[in-house]
């Protein structure tokens, strides 16, 4: 978010043939741009909870700039706090998420909530995308991923009720043993493993609970997008796509 960036200004046409100049821009990345009030993004809370993602030890430069991308499993959290159950991750790597969420809403102070990391913690599991995901160049995504076990274990250490479940999807869902879940965030790439963690957790998604999907739109994503969509129309549940590429949508009262 250069200054030259948010310098730009944006035209809207009216009914009438005038068009309605705004600007500057208070937001210019990651696929989105606004001139409305982002004043969330210069909160304490969030400025530290955005910091603590970005120095997780990533391996996709340094200059991110995905505040927004960022905000949205923070509010989740946020949300799901107020309800009854636990946390899900699928799709850990560096805990970059995690970090942010659990000091958004201070998750030490609920001892009696518990957030379950689930990953490989050994790199992407190409051996799960389907054929259409390796034609679209998803198997070239294995230098960003590697071994973080270690890593978020030691991100996590002021956090006794954050549990790390090292395996892959769906495999290791029987491990975790929280019957009432508050907040879900699916973060694995793949159409596979992310439609089975849906399936998984649905029924123990306490009503209210926000499930958050990282990479829905992009373009490379489209089967996620597919079996997602599909799995959500089948329970009778819309699906809200950010322009972020994230999309997320809430589990009904019953």
């Amino acid at each position: 978010m250069n200054d030259e960036k948010l310098n730009l200004t944006v035209n809207f046409p009216l009914p009438d043939g005038r068009t309605l100049v705004k600007g500057p821009l208070t937001y210019s990345a990651d696929g989105l741009f606004t001139t409305h009030a982002v004043d969330w993004m210069r909160e304490e809370r969030f400025a530290k909870a955005y910091q603590l993602a970005m120095s997780s030890g990533h391996r996709f430069g340094a200059d991110l700039h995905i505040e927004w991308r960022v905000y949205l499993p923070c509010w989740a959290a946020a949300v799901g706090i107020k309800l009854e159950g636990d946390f899900v991750e699928c799709g850990v790597d560096t805990g970059m998420f995690a970090r942010a969420i659990c000091s958004y809403v201070g998750f030490e102070r609920f001892p009696d909530r518990t957030l379950y990391l689930l990953d490989t913690y050994a790199g992407y599991p190409v051996e799960q995308l389907t054929e259409k995901e390796r034609a679209l160049g998803l198997g070239g995504y294995t230098h960003l991923y590697g071994d973080t076990y270690e890593l978020v274990r030691e991100h996590m250490r002021d956090y006794p009720n954050v549990k790390l479940i090292k395996g892959r999807i769906p495999e290791s869902l029987a491990d975790v043993p929280a019957t009432k879940v508050a907040c879900l965030l699916i973060d694995m790439n793949a159409a596979v493993p992310e439609r089975a963690a849906l399936e998984f957790f649905w029924d123990k998604l306490v009503p209210g609970a926000p499930v958050v999907l990282d990479d829905f739109a992009f373009a490379e994503h489209v089967e996620q997008r597919h079996v997602l969509g599909e799995f959500a129309a089948s329970r009778g549940v819309d699906i809200f796509s950010m322009p972020t590429g994230q999309a997320f949508l809430i589990k009904p009262p019953r």
